[in-house]
């Protein structure tokens, strides 16, 4: 008579199914909007600390209009994937890789507001041609049964031979973007009133001679956040804000200044969908977190100036 031990890859998937047990069993129960956490205050806090943000390096998080699912950034010893956390039941789920993530470099999530589409950054082989050293921007929609459909390539605004990076987009249709050129980063954009395939620089002193990345633009458009390393920070890459004056020009970028930005890399800067948290990602612990914040800051902010 056969023993147990005889069938190895039966003890292997028990084994499996055991540890799976255990770790549901140790995953808190999470119930309420983003991940139950207690909405912070005008000082940023590590979000979802040992959920979302662990001892790993998590940046870029990004919530669906509906709130039910966050989906983000992970760097892994192989490369970067886009994970996501779901609602399900009302009760907050283990992570998981997302559905449209690939073996390639996936990096960058962003949601429009109708939800509808999930813009990202990804070097994964266009067309059967493996452009690894090249990243575009890719899309997936939302279909019928509210999974989403397979990975498209984004004609534009994406650049051949050179690296975009963080699509983000406001209500009126402009896209702001980063383009990386031999190591150096720029801020992009279109708009309804440009030619779509062609991305206009923005101007000096949003651009500079150093790193600027990472844009986000207010749903409104009145208002531009970014990462830039140019000299005067406080940290190896700080966040900074400048708001939309009244003939349409660009006030001058204002360091975020310390409740922001720290002596670290601080980068990724986010809205919620509902517009009352701010969500960044940085290095200030010594890997990647995101925080979030109330949002109230960007108006004190403006205030101040």
């Amino acid at each position: 008579m056969k023993k147990i031990t005889d069938y190895p890859a039966l003890i292997i998937l028990i084994l499996l199914f055991i540890c799976n047990l255990r770790a549901q069993h140790d995953f808190p129960i999470l119930k309420g909007p983003y991940l139950g956490q207690k909405p912070p205050g005008m000082t940023p806090e590590i979000f979802a600390p040992g959920i979302l943000s662990t001892e790993g390096n998590e940046f870029n998080a990004v919530f669906t209009p509906s709130g039910e699912s966050v989906y983000f950034t992970v760097t892994k010893d192989d490369g970067q994937d886009i994970m996501v956390i779901k609602k399900k039941n009302g009760k907050w789920q283990q992570r998981e890789l997302a559905s449209f993530s690939s073996t390639f470099r996936d990096v960058d999530p962003f949601i429009t507001s109708d939800g509808k589409k999930l813009f990202f950054s990804s070097n994964r082989p266009k067309n059967g041609i493996n452009l690894q050293d090249d990243c575009d921007f890719w899309f997936v929609e939302k279909m019928e049964s509210g999974e989403w459909s397979e990975a498209q390539h984004l004609d534009y605004p994406c650049t051949p031979n050179l690296h975009d990076f963080y699509y983000v987009s406001s209500h009126d249709g402009s896209i702001y973007f980063s383009i990386f050129n031999n190591g150096k980063g720029d801020l992009y954009f279109t708009s309804k009133k440009s030619a779509k395939n062609v991305p206009i620089r923005l101007d000096e002193p949003i651009n500079t001679e150093h790193n600027e990345h990472d844009p986000f633009i207010a749903p409104d458009g009145s208002y531009l956040i970014f990462t830039s390393d140019r000299p005067g920070g406080l940290g190896s890459a700080d966040l900074y804000i400048c708001f939309r004056n009244e003939d349409n020009s660009w006030s001058a970028p204002v360091n975020m200044g310390k409740t922001i930005n720290s002596e670290e890399y601080d980068y990724c800067p986010i809205l919620s969908p509902d517009e009352k948290y701010f969500f960044f990602s940085s290095y200030r612990t010594g890997n990647g977190d995101i925080y979030w914040v109330d949002a109230k800051i960007i108006d004190k902010l403006k205030k101040q100036l």
